[in-house]
Formats: C-alpha cells, sequence, structure tokens
C-alpha cells in the first residue's frame, strides 16, 4: 500500500487518538480540516483503518488474571476440523486474542482474560470436559493483570508508517 507524507501523517495522529477533531489534526499538520476528512475516509475506505477503539486498564475493571494456553488440535480434529471452523471454536469472552502457529508441537496461542482464579479454573474444567477430545492444553502461563506492562501496538505501527516515508523499506525476496 503507498500512503503519502500527508496520509502517514495523519494516521500517526489517529493512532495516537482516533477521537481527535479533523481540525486539531490540521491545526497541527498546517492543511486543511477538508483535506484531513478526506484523508481519514481514504484510509477507512482502503482498509488501513478498520475501527476505532478504546484501550481498558483490565485490573480497573476486575479483570485480575489472564492467561496465555498453548494449544494443539488433535490429528483426529485436523482431520474433519477446517481453518474456519477452528476460528468458530476460538471465541467467547475470556478470549483476548488467538493466533495459528504454522507447525510444530503447539498449533494456536491463545490469551484469556479471568476475574479471579476461581474463573479461570471453572473456564478451562469446562473446556476440557466439552473439548479435551478436540484439542490439548500443552502449557498454560497464568499471569497477574499487574504483570502486564503493554498492550498496544501503537509504538510498533507508528515505526512502520515511519519506515514508509523513507528509501531503505526491505524490498520483498522474488519468488524462487
Amino acid at each position: 500500500m503507498k500512503l503519502t507524507r500527508n496520509d502517514r501523517r495523519v494516521l500517526k495522529f489517529l493512532i495516537e487518538n482516533g477521537r481527535i477533531p479533523d481540525a486539531d489534526i490540521a491545526r497541527s499538520l498546517n492543511i486543511t480540516p477538508q483535506a484531513v476528512g478526506k484523508i481519514r475516509r481514504k484510509l477507512e475506505s482502503d482498509g488501513i483503518i478498520k475501527g476505532y477503539s478504546t484501550i481498558v486498564d483490565y485490573e480497573k475493571l476486575g479483570i485480575n488474571v489472564l492467561a496465555i494456553a498453548l494449544f494443539k488440535f488433535t490429528p483426529e480434529s485436523r482431520k474433519t476440523l477446517r481453518e474456519r471452523d477452528i476460528d468458530e471454536r476460538v471465541k467467547g469472552p475470556h478470549i483476548i486474542d488467538f493466533y495459528r502457529v504454522p507447525e510444530g508441537d503447539v498449533t494456536h496461542i491463545v490469551t484469556y482474560g479471568f476475574r479471579s482464579l476461581e474463573e479461570l479454573d471453572h473456564y478451562f474444567h469446562i473446556l476440557q470436559t466439552e473439548r479435551g477430545h478436540i484439542s490439548e492444553i500443552k502449557k498454560l502461563y497464568i499471569l497477574s493483570a499487574k504483570s502486564m506492562r503493554k498492550n498496544s501496538d501503537k509504538e510498533l505501527i507508528i515505526k512502520v508508517i515511519d519506515e514508509m516515508g523513507h528509501e531503505k523499506l526491505a524490498r520483498p525476496l522474488p519468488p524462487r
């Protein structure tokens, strides 16, 4: 995706604060609010901006326990389940994110949030009772919400946007 200098500059403002008015961005960048609005709509329609979200302090809401589970879907279930079926199974209010691992002893990594250790214990007991024949928990890491040090990818995204304006961007290798 090719972004103009102003596209990148507006996007960086929106990453820092998705609720910032176009007029404030325009004033900071010395362009018109109409230009900012046009850039914002272009970034949205091109799918670069998928939406706007709020960063929440889990602990203040009572989410005190985080868990990272490493799963392996059983060979039998892999024969019958398609990737879409797996995506449907890995949903629920406790799931924060999940990732597919391309190969190895683990097929998926899932991050969870719970109010308490009791809630976590109950959840995984039910999960293994109802779905133990489909997947196996290879490893479960239980963490305190207090241990979370970062829950935003803003710095990475800003770095990539900044690099888009330079000629030194890594070019994909040609197919062999």
